[in-house]
C-alpha cells in the first residue's frame, strides 16, 4: 500500500503531541558487566519530568488501592504517595479511577512521568505505539494505562516475569486505555537475569486488553520506537513468550485474524505501518541495530515490520553505550542532521515539528532519536545478583533532564533515597515558571540558547556533557568501593544511606555546573560575536598598545558554504532561493571533513559511518558505495524509472495540485516510495 502523503502530514502532527519515545532493551549477554539495561526517551512537549522517591510502605489486611488516571503535565498527580505530590498548583487531590485490593508490603521505586525502577532492580522503558483497538479517557470505564499497572508491578516484583504477569492481569481484569485515539503501548522490562519486550492494546468492544511479550535472547538488543514489534508468537514456548488471556479471541472478533494464518501481533494489532509515517519508526530502528550490529548491513528500510524484534550486539554495551544512543541525530550517515537547509548555517540537527507550514506543504523530516521536546531519557542497568549483594543496590537508573543530546545522565540507585530526605533540583519545578532551582531548566535554557549558533556552542557544550559523564563514573567507582567494604562489614543499611547522600550531592553539583556552563554561553556568545576574553578571564589587556591579549568582538559570521547556496552577491534586494539538488556546495567539503569536538557522542560509533545512495524501493531501500557515486546524487536501477517518467511526474506537479495524487501513484505503480528529506541544499 502507497504511503499518503495527507496522511503522514496529519498523523505527524498527531505523533507531535502524543509521547513518542524510543526505548532500548538489551540482555545481560550483551553488556560489559553482565547487567541488563532498558532505556526510555520520553519525547512529551508538556510532561511533568520531575524525579519522586516512593518509599516502601506496609499496609492494613483489606486495603484498597488507588487507581489514579494518567496525566502527563504538572502536577501529574496530587496525593500522598510520596511527600513530593503534595505539591498541587492549587489543585485538589486526583480523584483515583477506581480501587483493587491492596498487598501488605509493596517495594520503594523512583518514577516519572513513568515509574523508572524499584529497589529489587526491576526496571522499565516505554513507548506509545498505534492501535486498530483503543479505548481512552474519559470515553471508557477502563481502569489501567500502562503508567498504572507499572508502577503496581514494582510495588510488588522482583522480577521481570512477575511485572509481565502483574501488568497482563491488571489490564486483562480492570481494562486498558491508551493516552490517546488509536494508540497501544510497549513496555520493555528488565531485571538482572532478562529483558523483556510487553505489548498492549485494548480487547474487543473496548473492553479488557490485548497484550503479548516476548524474551529479549540474552546476547541481543531490542528497539522500540512507536511501532509494535512482536510477530508471530509461539504459545508453547513459555520461556520466551507470554500471551494475555484474550489476545485471539479479540481479534477473531474484531476481524483481525481469521484463526486460520500463523498470528502476527504487530501486523493485525496495529494500523497498516505503511500508513502511519513508516519512517519516523523504522528510521530510529536502523540507526540502533546498524550501529550495535554493523556486520548485519542492515538497511533503514522504510516499512518498520522489515526490522527484527532484535538483533545480536557485535561489541558488548555498557550504559555510556546506550546514553549516546539516545544522542543521535544520524551523525556520519547520509541522513545527518547537522547538514542541509534545515540545519541553517549552523548545522543545527534540532528540527521544528508541527505547525501550518508542514500542513501546507507536504514532506517528511527526520526523526531523529534526540530532539528538542524530549522531556527526559533514562538508562536503567539492572545488575547481576552476585554485584548486586556486593553493593547493597540492584541497580542503577541514569537520569537526563531535557534532550540527552545536550544533557548529563545522573545517577539513581535503585534501593537508594533522597540523601537526607530532601528532594535536589531534580524533584522540583515545572515547565511553566522558569526556575534557577529546577534541573529541567538548566539543561532546557542551554539546548535552546545553543540554537542560536549549535556549531560553536558544540564545541563547549559537548565536551563539558562528556567531562561531566566522566567525572561522574569515576566518582561512582570510588564511592561503590567504600559501600562495597561497607556491606561487607555488615553495614549495610548505612552504605546505602552513603550512596543516597552522595547521588543527591553529585546529581544538584551537575546542575549547578550547568547553570554556570549556561551563563558562560551568554557571555562568550552573544549578537553574533564570540567573545574570547571570557576563557582569558576578563577584559583584554595591552589595548593601547595595539596588541590586545584577547579579543571581545570576534566576528562569527556566516560560513562561505552558506553563503553560497542562498545567493550572497552585491545585490543587497532580499535573496529568495528553491530546492535543488542533494549536492552540497564545493565549500561544504571542509566543514564535512573537520574533526568532531571532544566528547562528541557519535565519536565512538562501533563501525565506520555509513554512507549509502538510496533508491527506495518497496519496503527496502537498495544502495552502493558512496565512492562509486562521488556526487552523492540519488541512483535509479535502470528500467524501473526513466526519464519519461520523471518528465511526466514532473508535469502532473506543475499542472495542477490535484494531479499530486496521479503523480504519486505513478510513482507507486513503478515501484517507488516517495522520497523526501529535509537534507536539500539551496542554489539559486
Amino acid at each position: 500500500m502507497a504511503v499518503s502523503p495527507l496522511r503522514c502530514a496529519l498523523l505527524s502532527s498527531a505523533l507531535v503531541v502524543a509521547e513518542a519515545c524510543t526505548s532500548i532493551a538489551v540482555g545481560r549477554a550483551a553488556t560489559v558487566d553482565d547487567s541488563t539495561l532498558v532505556t526510555q526517551t520520553d519525547d512529551c512537549a508538556e510532561c511533568d519530568s520531575r524525579i519522586v522517591h516512593i518509599p516502601a510502605r506496609d499496609h492494613a489486611p483489606g486495603s484498597m488501592r488507588p487507581i489514579l488516571p494518567y496525566a502527563a503535565s504538572f502536577p501529574r498527580e496530587v496525593s500522598d504517595r510520596s511527600p513530593q505530590y503534595s505539591e498541587s498548583d492549587g489543585r485538589p487531590a486526583t480523584e483515583p479511577l477506581g480501587y483493587i485490593p491492596q498487598v501488605l508490603h509493596t517495594f520503594a521505586y523512583w518514577e516519572t512521568t513513568n515509574p523508572i525502577m524499584n529497589e529489587h532492580g526491576v526496571g522499565f522503558g516505554e513507548t506509545t505505539t498505534e492501535a486498530r483497538l483503543s479505548a481512552f479517557q474519559p470515553n471508557t470505564t477502563n481502569l489501567f494505562y500502562t503508567h498504572e499497572a507499572m508502577k503496581v508491578a514494582l510495588e510488588r516484583c522482583r522480577t521481570a516475569r512477575c511485572a509481565l504477569r502483574t501488568m497482563g492481569e491488571l489490564v486483562d481484569r480492570y481494562g486498558f486505555y491508551g493516552d490517546s485515539p488509536g494508540s497501544g503501548e510497549s513496555v520493555s522490562v528488565i531485571d538482572s537475569i532478562e529483558a523483556w519486550v510487553f505489548q498492549v492494546s485494548v480487547g474487543a468492544k473496548g473492553k479488557s486488553a490485548a497484550w503479548a511479550a516476548q524474551r529479549v535472547p540474552d546476547g541481543h538488543v531490542a528497539v522500540v520506537a512507536n511501532g509494535a514489534t512482536i510477530r508471530h508468537i509461539d504459545v508453547h514456548d513459555e520461556d520466551n513468550f507470554m500471551v494475555g488471556a484474550n489476545l485471539f479471541s479479540a481479534a477473531l472478533e474484531e476481524g483481525l485474524w481469521d484463526g486460520k494464518e500463523a498470528f502476527d501481533f504487530a501486523r493485525m494489532m496495529q494500523p497498516d505501518t505503511m500508513e502511519v509515517v513508516p519512517r519516523y519508526t523504522s528510521m530510529r530502528m536502523w540507526r540502533i541495530y546498524s550501529r550495535l550490529a554493523p556486520s548485519l548491513d542492515i538497511q533503514p528500510h522504510v516499512d518498520p515490520l522489515a526490522m527484527p524484534f532484535s538483533v545480536r550486539v557485535e561489541v558488548p554495551v555498557s550504559h555510556r553505550t546506550l546514553m549516546d544512543m539516545h544522542r543521535d541525530h544520524y551523525e556520519g550517515t547520509e541522513f545527518d542532521m547537522r547538514n542541509g537547509a534545515l540545519a541553517g548555517p549552523f548545522r543545527d540537527p534540532n528540527r521544528l515539528e508541527g505547525g501550518r507550514g508542514q500542513r501546507a506543504v507536504r514532506g517528511e523530516i527526520p526523526r531523529a532519536i534526540s530532539i528538542p521536546r524530549t522531556s527526559y531519557a533514562v538508562v536503567v542497568q539492572s545488575r547481576p545478583k552476585k554485584l548486586a549483594a556486593k553493593l547493597g543496590s540492584a541497580g542503577v537508573a541514569w537520569y537526563a533532564s531535557d534532550a540527552p543530546a545536550t544533557s548529563v545522565f545522573v545517577p539513581f540507585y535503585a534501593n537508594s533515597a533522597w540523601g537526607h530526605g530532601e528532594p535536589n533540583d531534580y524533584g522540583r519545578g515545572s515547565m511553566f515558571k522558569f526556575d534557577r532551582k529546577c534541573a529541567w531548566w538548566a539543561f532546557d535554557f542551554v539546548a535552546n540558547w545553543m540554537e542560536l549558533n549549535y556549531e560553536n556552542m558544540s564545541q563547549v557544550v559537548l565536551p563539558a556533557m562528556a567531562k561531566a559523564q566522566d567525572g561522574l563514573d569515576a566518582a561512582m567507582a570510588r564511592m561503590e568501593q567504600q559501600a562495597a567494604a561497607m556491606v561487607a562489614g555488615g553495614q549495610r543499611e548505612q552504605a546505602l544511606r552513603l550512596l543516597s547522600e552522595w547521588q543527591t550531592k553529585a546529581q544538584q553539583d551537575v546542575v549547578d555546573k550547568w547553570w554556570q556552563l549556561a551563563d558562560y554561553l551568554v557571555a562568550r556568545f552573544n549578537d553574533g560575536f564570540d567573545n574570547q576574553c571570557i576563557d582569558a578571564g576578563g577584559p583584554p589587556r595591552n589595548v593601547d598598545r595595539g596588541q590586545p591579549s584577547c579579543r571581545v568582538g570576534v566576528p562569527i559570521g556566516y560560513p562561505a558554504w552558506w553563503l553560497e547556496q542562498v545567493g550572497y552577491d552585491f545585490d543587497i534586494r532580499p535573496h529568495y532561493v528553491k530546492p535543488a539538488g542533494l549536492t552540497p556546495p564545493a565549500s561544504f567539503a571542509a566543514v564535512q571533513a573537520a574533526q568532531a569536538p571532544a566528547g562528541a557522542p557519535w565519536a565512538n560509533l562501533l563501525s565506520s559511518p555509513v554512507w549509502l545512495n538510496n533508491f527506495w524501493s518497496g519496503t527496502g531501500v537498495r544502495g552502493q558505495a558512496a565512492l562509486a557515486n562521488p556526487t552523492g546524487q540519488a541512483t535509479l536501477p535502470v528500467g524501473t524509472w526513466d526519464s519519461s517518467h520523471a518528465l511526466a511526474l514532473l508535469a502532473a506537479l506543475l499542472v495542477t495540485p490535484a494531479a499530486l495524487a496521479t503523480a504519486f501513484q505513478m510513482g507507486v505503480r513503478h515501484g517507488q516510495r516517495e522520497r523526501l528529506p529535509d537534507f536539500y541544499y539551496i542554489q539559486q
